[in-house]
């Protein structure tokens, strides 16, 4: 599992999510999406994802 969401439809779509952010440049919403990646990888798949990422 990494932060790509290859094979989990929710990390592709928060992924989606920060990615977007990312490039309309809205750092609070790209904080957010980053956090509930982190959070989901983290209750739904067991991992934690490495820094920086």
């Amino acid at each position: 599992m990494d932060a790509s969401g290859r094979g989990c439809a929710a990390c592709a779509r928060i992924t989606q999510q920060m990615d977007k952010a990312a490039r309309e440049c809205d750092r609070s919403a790209e904080a957010d999406a980053r956090v509930k990646l982190r959070l989901h990888v983290r209750e739904v798949h067991g991992q934690e994802l490495p820094w920086p990422w």
